[in-house]
């Protein structure tokens, strides 16, 4: 079952099913097939990435009803134009490559507004924007790796301070530890994740820690 919790995503569905015409050819791809000929893997692949193109198109429009607007309708247009999607291949670099040039169009729209960027000002924005969107996913990625890569007691003690926002006296208490050790400890692991990330980084995959 595919996630329908973003509303702009529901919406483009909504519009795009509007627009289909009846008839159309099944994804030459496999997987199951909804009832617009688009597959679940796809549906799949632009709600994982929902997050990752909203904040694409926020780095370049200040408007939170302008980035609704042009995240809905790139949506729409990679709804539309999913059957020539060839599964396997990289989605971000498809998908974000619709997102700006919804952008640029956008931009084009309100051209005769004197605080509108020239486009080729905005062309070089947009790719600052996607250097550094690129460079987060990796290191996200690679913290997530790194994390699993910690033992279990490691796992929790950051959970408890990060995730549930527990205090220092709180973990020590649940722990029966003391608070320093809690400290000495919580400031190692960081120092290992960074030097794990960093490692990743470099050499393109993660070390044991």
């Amino acid at each position: 079952m595919r996630p329908t919790s973003d509303s702009n995503f529901e919406r483009s569905q909504t519009t795009s099913s509007a627009s289909s015409q009846p008839g159309s050819s099944q994804p030459a791809s496999g997987g199951e097939v909804t009832d617009r000929g688009v597959t679940e893997e796809f549906y799949q692949l632009l709600t994982q990435h929902q997050s990752r193109l909203r904040g694409f198109v926020r780095c370049l429009l200040f408007n939170a009803a302008e980035v609704d607007d042009v995240l809905q309708e790139t949506n729409v247009i990679l709804l539309r134009k999913a059957r020539g999607f060839q599964p396997g291949t990289n989605f971000w670099a498809w998908a974000s490559t619709v997102a700006r040039y919804e952008v640029l169009s956008h931009f084009k729209r309100l051209g005769r507004n004197k605080h509108v960027l020239n486009s080729e000002l905005m062309q070089e924005l947009v790719v600052v924007v996607e250097e550094r969107l690129e460079n987060l996913e990796e290191r996200r990625s690679a913290l997530s790796e790194c994390f699993e890569k910690l033992t279990p007691a490691r796992r929790q003690l950051l959970e408890m301070r990060y995730s549930l926002g527990h205090s220092i006296a709180a973990i020590a208490e649940t722990t029966q530890r003391p608070a320093g050790s809690i400290r000495q400890t919580l400031y190692r692991i960081r120092q290992t994740l960074m030097a794990c990330i960093s490692a990743r980084l470099k050499a393109g995959q993660t070390p044991g820690i």
